[in-house]
């Protein structure tokens, strides 16, 4: 079976947000995002978790500057990928505003 690498795109908001999280968590505030996003997130982190214990999931995050984000698919078929990618929370939600998928050979 093949593996599958989604590179997503997030929300201007999304990145906004972020961005200005981590900005005010290293100028000593905290890390604080809007209730919404907040909420998503925790839904995505537990649907991500379910998927890497399933061993569908490989790994996933996003790139350093939030512009958009990687996961990483083992032994699942496309049409699956795709099927959890239009399920995922952050899709669902409108903060993963696009999404690619391509197939990924693992070498090392």
């Amino acid at each position: 079976m093949n593996n599958f690498v989604v590179i997503t795109t997030l929300s201007d908001r999304f990145k906004q947000s972020y961005r200005k999280a981590i900005h005010d968590a290293n100028s000593g505030g905290t890390f604080k995002l809007p209730a919404d996003i907040e909420r998503s997130r925790d839904d995505h982190n537990r649907y991500l978790e379910q998927l890497k214990e399933s061993g569908k999931l490989f790994c996933a995050g996003p790139f350093d500057d939030f512009e958009s984000a990687l996961l990483i698919f083992q032994n699942t078929p496309e049409e699956e990928v795709r099927r959890i990618m239009a399920e995922e929370p952050h899709t669902k939600n409108g903060f993963f505003t696009n999404w690619e998928v391509r197939e990924w050979h693992h070498r090392f």
